[in-house]
């Protein structure tokens, strides 16, 4: 265990190599399960999905304008991720032998509101993820009212301005 008088100089220690940035609750505290690159289990990646979206959002400043955002990433539907609580949940599906992600949104576990996600539309490609979590961020930023959460303001506008941006107009 470390000292309480010895945190500041583990904190300064961390902070030299990168991993003292303070998101939690934010894009980029992802929770993830091992997925296919670890577990028998899986049906498609999930830590290089993860991996790809922190990158994508590593700007603390857009971070903290994006606000309170739990993305969650299974790698099958055992759901060790739990995708399904998220506000953003990503399940990772095999489709004959190509892995795909199936996105869901609504999902929540804050302030006694629990909520399983609904799924947004077809399962994307890997390549495809990226673009459409920023897609929905973007509707997100577009939509919001002042101080909601994502999960609030996906509940206030519904899922079709959402599905709109991820797979064109529908």
């Amino acid at each position: 265990h470390v000292a309480v008088a010895d945190l500041p100089a583990v904190w300064r220690a961390l902070s030299r190599l990168g991993f003292a940035e303070a998101n939690v609750g934010k894009i980029t505290d992802i929770i993830a399960c091992p997925g296919l690159d670890y577990c028998a289990l899986a049906n498609a990646r999930s830590i290089p999905v993860a991996q790809r979206i922190s990158t994508h959002f590593a700007e603390l400043a857009h971070q903290h304008d994006i606000g309170d955002l739990k993305i969650k990433i299974s790698g099958c539907i055992n759901a060790c991720g739990h995708h399904h609580v998220g506000h953003i949940g990503i399940l990772g599906v095999d489709k004959n032998g190509v892995e795909l992600y199936q996105i869901s949104l609504g999902g929540d576990v804050d302030f006694g509101r629990t909520a399983l996600g609904a799924i947004l539309g077809p399962a994307v490609t890997a390549d495809r993820v990226v673009e459409s979590v920023d897609a929905l961020v973007a509707t997100y930023l577009d939509h919001r009212a002042a101080g909601e959460r994502f999960v609030d303001t996906y509940r206030r506008v519904g899922a079709e301005p959402f599905k709109e941006r991820v797979y064109g107009a529908v």
